[in-house]
C-alpha cells in the first residue's frame, strides 16, 4: 500500500501473478532458513549433553577409587588400633580398598563398552 500525495489516503497497489509467485518463493526460501537456523541452534545443546555425562563418568570414577582407599584405609586403621597391630592391618586394608577401588572402575568400563567400530578393507584384500 501506499499513500496518495494529493489525497493522503491509502490506495491499494494490487500484485501480479508473477509478483505474487515471486513473494511466494521468497517467503518460502525465508522459512528454510529459519528452520535451518534453528536445527543449528540446537546441535550445540546435544554437545553440552554429551560434555556433562563425560563429566558424570569421571566423577564416579574418582568417586569409586577414593572411596575404595578411604573405607580400606579406614577399616584397618581402626581394626589396628583395636588389637594394637599398627600399620600391619592398615597396610593390608589400604591395598585391598584400592584393589577394590580399581576393580570397580574396571566393572564400569565393561559395562559402558561400545561395540567395535567396523573393520576397514586392507590394501591386500584390494587385490584379490
Amino acid at each position: 500500500m501506499s499513500i496518495d500525495d494529493k489525497t493522503g489516503s491509502r490506495a491499494t497497489d494490487t500484485l501480479s501473478a508473477a509478483e505474487r509467485e515471486a513473494l511466494s518463493k521468497r517467503a518460502s526460501a525465508i522459512g528454510d532458513k529459519i528452520e535451518t537456523a534453528k536445527q543449528r541452534r540446537v546441535a550445540p545443546k546435544h554437545r553440552d549433553n554429551d560434555q556433562g555425562n563425560a563429566m558424570a563418568r569421571g566423577l564416579k570414577v574418582s568417586a569409586e577409587l577414593i572411596g575404595g582407599v578411604v573405607v580400606g584405609g579406614g577399616l584397618g586403621w581402626m581394626l589396628d588400633k583395636w588389637l594394637g597391630t599398627f600399620p600391619g592391618l592398615f597396610i593390608l586394608f589400604f591395598l585391598l580398598g584400592s584393589a577394590a577401588g580399581m576393580l570397580n572402575i574396571v566393572r564400569q568400563a565393561q559395562r559402558e563398552k561400545t561395540p567395535p567400530a567396523p573393520s576397514v578393507k586392507d590394501d591386500e584384500d584390494d587385490e584379490k
